[in-house]
């Protein structure tokens, strides 16, 4: 104190804050790098997050088309199945009508055959030409009591391939030579409009007078082959 006077204490000066270190060109360089790395790093994981979800989803659509065509064609098969199911019913029904029919029964070979063998017999299942051959001369044409000069029947089918098993009726071209009498001629024609197969006549020739009449026929018949029906396994790819 000087006089009463309170004398000033000199103050302690405040520490001085140190300088902040600027960057350097090789410190921006370095984090310059750093942050590329770890762009290319965040690049990489989507591309492989992208290709992975595509992978993924063309697998799923892949197995979701192959789903619905399995369905698709379990479906088409559980349709067949019902309509054949329908459609025994009404052939059951005809082929009962067949048996008790009795035009059918007019015409059976054999009189302790069912009528429904006739109908197997009007249209055979495979190309028989020596059974055609064999049932003209012992059957049909022996009735009229004519002479059987010839009997030409194919050697081989007309049409080859697929087309020979499909099951539509197929052509047949046969011819034969006859001879006798005006009425036995005449006789021997009937009894082919007569048979339960079906035979159209596309031509005859005639020479001679009407006690020794000659004729030259020819004809065409049918064959259809048979329809199998199976089960079977279908694999959808």
């Amino acid at each position: 104190m000087d006089n009463g006077r309170p004398i000033a204490q000199p103050q302690q000066a405040a520490p001085s804050k140190p300088d902040t270190p600027r960057l350097t060109g090789l410190k921006k360089r370095q984090q310059i790098e750093v942050a590329g790395r770890i762009m290319f790093i965040w690049v990489a994981i989507a591309a492989c997050a992208l290709s992975f979800c595509a992978a993924t989803g063309q697998y799923l659509f892949v197995r979701w088309q192959h789903n619905n065509s399995v369905l698709a064609a379990k479906q088409k098969a559980a349709d067949t199945l019902a309509e054949n199911i329908k459609n025994s019913q009404s052939l059951i029904k005809e082929v009962d009508g067949l048996v008790a029919d009795v035009s059918l029964g007019a015409v059976k070979t054999e009189e302790k055959d069912p009528n429904t063998k006739s109908v197997l017999d009007a249209l055979p299942t495979t190309f028989d030409p020596a059974a055609l051959a064999t049932s003209l001369q012992q059957i049909v044409l022996s009735r009229s009591s004519v002479a059987i000069d010839n009997i030409s029947v194919p050697q081989e089918l007309a049409v080859q391939g697929e087309d020979a098993m499909k099951p539509v009726p197929q052509e047949m071209t046969f011819s034969f030579i006859i001879s006798g009498s005006y009425d036995s001629i005449k006789k021997a024609i009937v009894d082919i409009e007569k048979t339960i197969r079906p035979i159209k006549i596309t031509s005859i020739n005639l020479a001679g007078s009407d006690n020794n009449l000659r004729a030259a026929i020819e004809a065409v018949t049918y064959y259809q082959p048979s329809k199998s029906v199976t089960l079977g396994e279908e694999t959808i790819k």
